[in-house]
This record gives C-alpha cells, structure tokens and sequence, in this order.
C-alpha cells in the first residue's frame, strides 16, 4: 500500500489509540522517549503526546556531541517546546569514551563497534528514566527497519512499546506530513547518528521509495524466494543482485527479531 492511498487520520488515530490503551493496561505513569530531531521519534512523540498528554511525555535528548549535528539538537529542542513536554538533553559522548578507555581495544576500524555502543548507552538512560518514574519505553523503529534489522539489538531496538513498526519509511513521511510536522525535519536525510556522516539510505544502498516497494512484496509472502520472483516481475530493469542484498539482509538479521533461544532440559 502505498503513502498516497493510505488514510492518515485512521492511522494516526490508531496509534494514539495504542498508546493510550497500552499505558493505562500497564498501569504506567506515562512514557519516555529519546527525541533525536529526526522524522521518526517526531512522529511519536506529536501522537505520544496527543494520546496521553504532554504532562506524561518525557522526551530525552541524547546527541554525541563529536558526531550529531547541532541542527539536530535544535529541532529535538523546538519539538519539546511546541508539545510542551518535559526534557532533558544529555550527550553520550563522554560515556562512550569512559566505556571505549576500559575495553581498551586498539586499532579497530569497526565503526558499527563504538556505533552499537552509543545506541547502548541511550537504550541504558531510556531505561533509567523509566525506572525512575514508573513509564514505558515507547521506541520509534518503522518497519522498513524492523524487515532490514536496521537497529542495535538491545540498542535502539529495545522497547515497551513500538507504535511504529507497522509501517515502511515512505508511509511514516506521508503520516508526518498529515501531522504538518516542519518540513526541515521531514526533508531531512534519515540518520542513526552513530559516527559522523552516516545516512541510512546509503548504507542500505537503495533510496526507501524503492526500497519499501521490495519489502513489500518480500512482506506479502512467507517464502522469500517467491517475493524474489515477485519482484523481478513488477520491477524488470532492477537489477536481481540487489534485490538479492535486500534478502540477504532480511535473512540475516532474523535474529535480532526473535527472544534468544531457552536450552530446554528433558525431565
């Protein structure tokens, strides 16, 4: 289903609906939520903040000040002030180098290592806060992440709650613009932030309006081989070794979607 077809207003109404019905069921105080200035966690934290008030958001702010760019902490900043929601700003770059100084690894050119680290330490503070206040943890992972296991496990990944996760990258945009979020945030280039000059589409190889039309079709079927098929017979002039990479990510990131596998001991 494509962004253009969907009804906005249902949809938002649904989550907000979920975030409501989730945090009362729970007997929550109300939920905590990182707010990085990008389009995702905007979009949660506008229905957050429409489901349960902004007296029960609380949004933190946690940039890497050696590699978030200011600007986004200036929309992260804007965001809480027009919601009127509670929050605090924390960089993680100085537990990050605490941490990095203790492993003591030398010479490692792995930037998801130290990048994986920094969505630990954010996932850490989430949890610390909601610990403190008694609230759940609403994370933002669309399901064009979620197909593609593009988050850290027990990073950005962990979460009470994912309102998200029912829809690809392209439908999230077109919901964001029914929300009127500001433009400088919809427009801006999705990023992790976990070293300096990463952005999604390029390390996923394929811009998401076509990369949602694969998921898509590899979503409409339990067999992936047929969702290659599929593929090749809506989209011919694409090329077959990148619908293959599409797979092979899917594949290989199953893990990060399942509980870790219980050693079951015969009585």
């Amino acid at each position: 289903m494509t962004s253009n077809s969907m009804n906005f207003e249902s949809i938002s109404q649904e989550i907000i609906d979920f975030i409501k019905n989730e945090t009362e069921s729970r007997k929550s105080n109300g939920i905590v939520l990182g707010i990085s200035g990008g389009i995702d966690s905007t979009v949660l934290a506008y229905l957050a903040t429409r489901a349960i008030g902004p007296g029960k958001v609380m949004g933190l702010i946690l940039p890497d000040e050696t590699v978030t760019p200011t600007s986004d902490v200036e929309d992260a900043l804007r965001i809480c002030s027009d919601l009127k929601i509670n929050y605090k700003k924390m960089a993680v770059n100085k537990p990050k180098d605490s941490f990095l100084g203790l492993i003591n690894v030398k010479d490692s050119n792995n930037m998801l290592l130290p990048g994986n680290l920094v969505a630990r330490i954010r996932m850490c503070i989430l949890y610390y806060y909601s610990g403190l206040m008694g609230r759940l943890v609403l994370g933002s992972s669309n399901k064009t992440e979620l197909m593609l296991g593009y988050f850290t496990k027990f990073g950005d990944g962990a979460a009470d709650l994912l309102p998200l996760a029912d829809l690809y990258k392209t439908q999230l945009v077109g919901l964001a613009k029914y929300l009127e979020i500001p433009f400088s945030i919809i427009g801006k280039k999705s990023s992790a932030r976990l070293w300096a000059d990463q952005f999604t589409e390029d390390e996923l190889g394929l811009p998401f309006v076509e990369l949602d039309k694969i998921l898509q079709c590899f979503g409409n079927t339990d067999d992936l081989r047929y969702g290659e098929q599929d593929i090749l017979k809506e989209f011919p002039n694409l090329p077959l070794e990148v619908i293959q990479e599409v797979k092979r990510r899917i594949e290989n990131n199953l893990h990060k979607q399942a509980f870790p596998p219980i050693c079951k001991i015969s009585k």
